[in-house]
């Protein structure tokens, strides 16, 4: 009797399991699309807490870059300490730092790897407190980079570890 009933549900639920796997793998397959303009945001200025928009962004006719990352992510702490090792290559750029952890880890976090960016005009760090950027930028994973140009316009987009080289010749193309 145990053996009937549990292969008759097996036989109810495997139409239903394989309809869950197809929606699973469908999803996965058909990654969600980066904006190709910069979209309207609310970020947080980590050194004043004043609330910092799209209207906010430089206009000076240098690439916008955004690097998405998280304290505790250790390729997010090597990309970052390579930048800054690198910051010659990147001081006609805009960069903007985005995290949505508390104010203090952001903060110890530059202090630890990105020391040599802290206190440059042309870096920005950012919390996102109201968690919007992964539903607007749409990364995948950390560090994720964004580049658009100055008319707002996405050039170069990755997510995860990349060489210093290689992000340094994509932020200034």
């Amino acid at each position: 009797m145990y053996f009937i009933m549990t292969n008759n549900m097996y036989y109810r639920l495997s139409p239903i399991l394989v309809i869950l796997f197809l929606s699973v793998t469908s999803a996965c397959a058909q990654k969600n699309p980066v904006s190709k303009e910069i979209p309207e945001f609310t970020f947080f200025n980590v050194n004043n807490d004043a609330p910092f928009t799209r209207n906010n962004l430089a206009s000076n006719g240098k690439n916008i870059v955004f690097l998405f990352f998280d304290p505790g992510c250790s390729h997010c702490q090597q990309e970052v300490l390579a930048l800054g090792k690198n910051y010659n290559n990147l001081k006609d750029i805009n960069l903007y730092f985005v995290a949505m952890q508390e104010k203090n880890l952001i903060n110890a976090f530059m202090a630890m790897y990105g020391g040599e960016l802290k206190g440059k005009k042309n870096v920005v760090l950012l919390q996102d407190k109201n968690y919007e950027f992964i539903g607007k930028f749409k990364p995948t994973q950390y560090p994720a980079v964004f580049v658009y140009g100055a008319n707002k316009q996405l050039k170069s987009y990755w997510d995860g570890e990349k060489k210093v080289e290689d992000i340094i010749k994509a932020l200034n193309m």
